[in-house]
């Protein structure tokens, strides 16, 4: 990370002074990295801030009276307010080391083909990389129709496959119209195909089935229901990648079996995190700390969450959940570095 400077800026709107600032960023930095309560010797011993232990003291008593840090036992450590603060004001993002860059660069380019298994892998490495808990999940890549297939199953029902873009393949089983035949539905299936490749399937609403209809030149209501059943299969291939829970429950946070317990648990509630990673943002990284979290299970933790986008289409989101005392700044850093990563590699392979 670079070193916060007191060159750094500061609007209106930054009520700290800068000698506070100083004091809080070496508490934040001490504290990551040891979990220990920091204290002001250990900061004027530590830290070159150019004041002696007393005034140190002294500043962190302020802090902790404006609710900055906090006082658990002996020494102070950073409150939910003070690392707000240490985020939007001090933290400078630090650049992947050359190690990070090989094993990083690995992962986004060792399946291109498959939107699916990037996500996989970067949640493997940057899980790693971190000692945190990494979970993603890609979103809208797998609803690019390659083409759909009817299987006879008996005879009024037919399995249908739908595969997708990056090669995945979905099922289902749908009727057969009783006006229809197998070998109808094989014929549907042709012109759809033609009328439908490389559409996203999640996109396919009442205008396109009348597009559909006009161009077929038939009424299409007998088979409405396989349009809903195409975008419903699609819809089950989404997938929550975690990984990394082993390495967050060793942190000394979550060293009692009931910390441990909650995380395993949030792990096996699926739709949480998809919610999590699949909601809509308003900047490319977000950080939530502790109780900013919209979602209860998320209390205990930060999480430090980035969306994907390729072409100007979101392609999925990745979140790093460890901690509220993580290394933020190399976290983001890595976090910015995949998202340029990735968006530059998916353009290539357009071209």
């Amino acid at each position: 990370m670079a070193k916060w400077t007191m060159n750094d800026a500061f609007d209106g709107l930054n009520e700290l002074t800068e000698r506070k600032r100083r004091v809080l960023w070496a508490i934040v930095q001490d504290y990551s990295s040891t979990a220990e309560p920091v204290g002001s010797r250990t900061i004027a011993r530590k830290y070159d801030l150019g004041v002696s232990s007393a005034t140190i003291r002294n500043e962190m008593q302020d802090l902790e009276d404006e609710g900055y840090l906090e006082q658990p036992h002996t020494g102070r450590v950073p409150s939910i307010k003070g690392y707000r603060y240490y985020v939007d004001w001090l933290m400078q993002p630090s650049p992947v080391t050359p190690e990070e860059e090989s094993l990083l660069v690995e992962a986004l380019t060792g399946h291109v083909a498959k939107v699916d298994e990037i996500f996989r892998n970067m949640a493997k490495v940057v899980s790693m990389l971190t000692r945190s808990l990494s979970v993603a999940a890609s979103s809208g890549q797998q609803s690019i129709l390659n083409y759909i297939r009817f299987l006879p199953l008996d005879g009024r029902r037919a399995i249908l496959l739908v595969v997708t873009g990056g090669g995945e393949v979905s099922n289902a089983i749908i009727k057969i119209p009783d006006d229809s035949s197998f070998d109808e539905m094989q014929l549907f299936a042709d012109k759809l195909n033609h009328f439908l490749h490389g559409r996203d399937l999640a996109r396919v609403d009442e205008k396109f089935i009348m597009s559909f209809q006009k161009d077929v030149e038939r009424d299409l209501s007998p088979y409405i229901h396989i349009f809903a059943a195409m975008q419903e299969a699609v819809k089950t291939q989404k997938q929550v990648y975690s990984d990394g829970a082993s390495q967050l429950i060793e942190q000394p946070e979550f060293q009692n079996v009931e910390k441990m317990q909650d995380i395993l648990n949030l792990l096996e509630k699926r739709d949480i995190l998809e919610s999590m990673l699949l909601s809509t943002m308003d900047r490319p990284i977000a950080v939530h700390i502790g109780t900013e979290n919209a979602f209860k299970n998320f209390e205990d933790l930060s999480v430090v969450r980035a969306q994907f986008t390729a072409n100007g289409k979101v392609i999925g989101s990745m979140a790093v959940l460890g901690p509220t005392r993580m290394q933020y700044e190399k976290v983001v850093g890595m976090m910015y570095f995949m998202q340029h990563q990735l968006n530059q590699l998916l353009e290539k392979d357009d071209d």
